[in-house]
């Protein structure tokens, strides 16, 4: 992990009410999927260890570019994108 600080003028926008979604793996190629909304990361990380079932499984924030929706990646992987796609400090969470 790295840390700088940094000047917070730099932004250009900031949600206050994010989506999360969380993808459970049930299979390399299957998931079971849900969106989170009205809540914070702590909440979600409860309800991950609460209904994944030690199932392995990958957090996303919801972003939407104005073209349509996209994830960034929080914790996890995702067994169906190629394994050098991720960065080196990915690891499967469960």
């Amino acid at each position: 992990m790295r840390a700088r600080p940094v000047d917070p003028r730099d932004q250009t926008f900031e949600v206050a009410d994010p989506r999360y979604r969380v993808f459970f793996w049930t299979s390399p190629t299957c998931s079971d999927e849900w969106e989170l909304t009205e809540t914070d990361l702590d909440e979600v990380l409860d309800w991950i260890r609460q209904n994944g079932n030690g199932r392995p499984h990958s957090l996303w924030a919801v972003t939407d570019n104005g073209d349509g929706l996209g994830h960034i990646r929080l914790r996890g992987t995702d067994p169906t994108a190629p394994a050098d796609s991720w960065p080196a400090w990915a690891v499967e969470a469960r």
